[in-house]
């Protein structure tokens, strides 16, 4: 469970995230919706959230700054405010999945907000050297 979930202040909820999603990064509220379609009207988030990751390295490499700051922000507060669920896509469907053991990606993760970094050694600390 995330800090504040754990301390017993309000959570993100799965609904608040996506919510937050569009609020703040409206490029995204086309993929949303995509997905929602693929999906027959099912959210699944960490599907969205992997989705999500995509957009973000895709900005990073294009040099979009703007866009990239406000997913990662995003991204980081659900980290730390997310309820379970919000929390477990994020840190599997972003984080373990952006492939923190590839050299390739360490700029990108540079680039992370203090949460987000931080999950990554949490899983670097924890996981056996990948190959």
């Amino acid at each position: 469970m995330g800090a504040r979930a754990a301390m017993g202040s309000p959570v993100m909820t799965e609904a608040d995230f996506v919510r937050s999603l569009v609020d703040e990064a409206p490029e995204i509220r086309d993929l949303i919706d995509v997905h929602l379609r693929d999906q027959s009207g099912e959210l699944l988030l960490h599907l969205l959230v992997a989705d999500v990751r995509r957009v973000a390295v895709d900005a990073f490499q294009r040099g979009d700054g703007d866009l990239l700051r406000r997913l990662l922000d995003l991204l980081d507060r659900a980290l730390r405010e997310g309820d379970e669920l919000v929390e477990n896509a994020v840190a599997v469907s972003f984080v373990e999945d952006t492939g923190w053991w590839e050299p390739a990606m360490r700029p990108f993760i540079d680039a992370w907000p203090a949460a987000l970094r931080a999950e990554a050694l949490r899983q670097q600390s924890s996981d056996p050297p990948r190959p």
